[in-house]
């Protein structure tokens, strides 16, 4: 494309040279073949691409191609014609053709909504008519001797350069000119006006055509900036559009050129004056009257242009305003709701009170205050967690159950000090900081505060209509260079050893609290595989009949024995049951001692004794599992007895649990373990639904009765029996023990003194000494 470029340029450049060298008709022709030449690449493709080629500039191209034929009917009967073209003649039609043509292309071109395009073009046009006037039309009208068709006629062709020079300005500055092919028309364009201009020029002052070569090669040049255009890539017609924003702003460009347009004015005028003797003769001044109207024209659309200028420019900052106003309202709304976010990240959503990492932030900065340095020994960290708090909501229902929260984050907030950090760590577990300084005296000052707490959490609380009590455990810590971490891990552990202790008290933290844990983990962690390890056995000890000691019954217990060597059961059990292994153990232990039992029973007619923890009742499919277990070992319901505590009737003494109604349904024997340690009085045994009772070794006596009333063991054992409850005392490590139990009236008796638990084979000894026969009627327990 490039090389037919150059070839193009190079054909047309000769024809200029030619053309101006050569005189006669060979001048006349090279002239004509250059424009023919020059053309021809544009009327090709617009002929050969007229379907992706716009209207608009098919007009444009249209007016051209008549305007080159118009020139070769001129060139053709100048060269017939020996005095000249005439003029006017049919061939002006031609031009006139052309000039309909490309005026209404480009107007075509621009666009409708070009109208600040319009008006800049008025602007520039309302200048450039200036010269029109002084140059053309004036000389015309004043000077020109011709006839009248003929001055019409010349005055036409300038006026048609005129709007057609505004109709090229006005698609210039609507974009069109953004396609380097349009621009190469709109220059050809341009090229011909200049050439037309200077042409009409020459014709309206008489002069000698002594420059006549200029507008030819102008003429000539319009024709080949046609050609470069037909041969450029992009097809002539491909507009882009300018944004309404940038056409409606003044460039430098356009400002230069408004600037020039307005001085052609003053610049025509004084040009004038000194060109026309001091304006001598009556009727000089009067051709002044053109340029002075054309000058004022122009000034009232360059205050047109700069008006809507300064509309736009108000518009643009009352919008500005308005979008500074959006944008600072949403900047506003962004901020509440980055605090919204914020507080609900650090605060409880039910209390408003901190929450766990606005407590955490708030011990971090407390201790990297002092230059890193760890926090003083008044500071301390309290964890109070509400007794029972699940009782009130399964009572009341959680709604209500966060009312008594709110209220009760009120009371305590009165307690708290300004500087103290309340917070709500969730569920019914309360924390607060407490930065009391480095002052003598601040331990015990936050031990009152704890005792203080617990008061205000006692005291009763009225909430919707309703009286409240309520108690809390409390553990505390002295912060002395602990981690935040580490603070809340110690004052966990001084709070679950208040609950362990009996709840509504406050504990303050030790070492051994954390020594205990360690232990506590360790056995949680090596019971999770102990079943699987094969480390658990069950022991059996004798339940024997007094006074001659006959085995009626046998007690399962729980063995561990772990590759570091045996762990003793008050260390093991409570483990097991706070993390509820001993669900998976219990079932263990059933399975194991229901199979061994099975054989005692049928040989010596013994029951077997399990005990059960409330962990193992809460499960829902407990009493199905006994039942499996009974069937599937073959020992009979009547054989088996289930040891409780007291504290599964702790709310209702009337109430047996619904898993050991259905099994005492089915024969299963129920047994109170450590009878008259917890919750039991001697009328509260009148009402406990049970089979068997098993009076703890603590009131077992030491001695003869005549060395002590033995009044509750005695009151027991009557009791018992006026309600056919059998009793069996615990505990009896001494013959002399054996004897009072017997004259107090207890018929069943468990101890060292008659066998230490053992596994299953040492069992067999004592029944061969003790029952050395089998009695149909066996006397189970009871």
């Amino acid at each position: 494309m490039h090389g037919r470029a150059r070839l193009l340029v190079a054909a047309g450049a000769a024809a200029i040279v030619g053309s101006s060298l050569a005189a006669g008709p060979l001048a006349r022709v090279l002239w004509m073949l250059g424009c023919l030449a020059g053309a021809a690449p544009l009327l090709v493709r617009m002929v050969r691409d007229r379907r992706s080629v716009a209207p608009a500039w098919r007009l444009v191209g249209a007016g051209f191609a008549v305007r080159l034929l118009s020139d070769l009917v001129w060139t053709v009967e100048a060269l017939t014609h020996r005095g000249g073209v005439p003029f006017p003649s049919w061939n002006d039609l031609g031009y006139l053709t052309s000039y309909a043509l490309l005026i209404a292309g480009l107007i075509g071109a621009a666009g409708g909504r070009a109208r600040l395009a319009l008006l800049d073009a008025s602007i520039v046009m309302a200048g450039f008519a200036v010269i029109d006037w002084m140059l053309l039309l004036h000389p015309y009208l004043h000077h020109a001797a011709i006839g009248p068709l003929a001055l019409s006629l010349a005055l036409v062709y300038p006026v048609c350069d005129l709007v057609l020079f505004a109709a090229a300005v006005r698609a210039l500055l609507s974009g069109a000119a953004r396609n380097r092919a349009n621009r190469l028309v709109l220059a050809g364009a341009g090229l011909l006006l200049a050439a037309n201009t200077i042409f009409f020029a020459h014709a309206a002052s008489g002069s000698t055509r002594d420059v006549a070569w200029l507008d030819n090669a102008l003429w000539l040049c319009s024709y080949l900036a046609l050609g470069l255009a037909g041969l450029h890539p992009r097809p002539v017609g491909e507009r882009s559009a300018v944004p309404a924003a940038a056409a409606a702003v003044v460039s430098p460009r356009r400002l230069l050129l408004f600037g020039a347009a307005t001085l052609l004015g003053p610049a025509a005028t004084v040009y004038r004056l000194i060109t026309a003797d001091g304006l001598r003769g009556s009727g000089e001044w009067q051709h002044l009257v053109v340029p002075s109207i054309l000058a004022a024209v122009l000034s009232v659309l360059l205050v047109t242009r700069l008006g809507g200028l300064a509309r736009l420019a108000q518009r643009r900052q009352a919008e500005l305003e308005a979008n500074g106003r959006r944008l600072q309202a949403a900047l506003d709304e962004r901020a509440a709701l980055e605090d919204q976010l914020r507080h609900g990240a650090l605060h409880d959503p039910v209390t408003g009170l901190a929450n766990r990492a606005l407590l955490a932030q708030r011990m971090e900065w407390s201790l990297d205050r002092a230059d890193g340095a760890a926090a003083g020994p008044g500071h301390a960290l309290l964890l109070l967690d509400l007794d029972r708090f699940t009782d009130l909501n399964d009572a009341h229902g959680i709604a209500f159950g966060d009312e008594v929260l709110v209220a009760l984050a009120h009371r305590l907030r009165a307690v708290a000090a300004p500087g103290d950090t309340l917070a709500r760590l969730g569920g019914d577990e309360f924390a607060l900081f407490v930065e009391h300084g480095t002052a003598p005296g601040s331990h015990e000052r936050a031990e009152q505060l704890a005792e203080l707490l617990r008061a205000e959490v006692k005291a009763p609380l009225r909430v919707g209509g309703r009286v409240v009590h309520l108690a809390a455990s409390i553990g505390l810590v002295h912060l002395d260079g602990q981690e935040p971490r580490e603070a809340m891990a110690d004052a966990d552990l001084a709070l679950r050893a208040a609950k362990r202790g009996g709840r509504d008290r406050v504990v303050r933290y030790r070492s051994e609290l954390r020594s205990a844990r360690e232990t506590f983990t360790r056995i949680s962690a090596g019971l999770r595989h102990a079943i699987e390890r094969g480390e658990l056995a069950v022991h059996y000890q004798p339940v024997v009949e007094l006074p001659g000691a006959r085995i009626v019954a046998v007690e399962a217990l729980l063995r561990w024995t772990p590759a570091s060597g045996p762990v003793p059961p008050d260390a093991f059990i409570p483990v097991a049951e706070e993390t509820g292994l001993i669900v998976p153990i219990g079932a263990w232990v059933l399975q194991r001692a229901c199979r061994d039992a099975r054989g005692w029973y049928e040989r010596f007619g013994t029951s077997i004794t399990v005990n059960v923890s409330v962990r193992q009742l809460a499960e829902p499919g407990f009493a199905d599992e006994v039942l499996t277990v009974l069937a599937r070992t073959g020992l009979p319901a009547a054989a088996l007895v289930l040891e409780i505590t007291e504290s599964v009737f702790a709310g209702d003494a009337d109430a047996l649990p619904g898993a050991l109604a259905r099994l005492r349904g089915h024969g299963v024997r129920i047994a109170i373990d450590d009878f008259g340690t917890g919750y039991s009085s001697l009328s509260y045994l009148n009402q406990l639904p049970v089979d068997i009772l098993k009076i703890d070794r603590s009131f077992v006596p030491t001695g003869a009765a005549s060395d002590g009333d033995h009044a509750f063991t005695r009151a027991v054992l009557q009791l018992g029996s006026s309600r056919r409850l059998p009793a069996i005392a615990e505990g009896i490590e001494t013959a002399e023990q054996a004897e009072v139990l017997h004259e107090l009236g207890c018929r069943l008796a468990q101890g060292y003194h008659f066998a230490r638990p053992g596994p299953a084979e040492h069992l067999e000894a004592a029944f061969a000494r003790l029952n050395p026969a089998r009695d149909a009627a066996a006397g189970r327990p009871g």
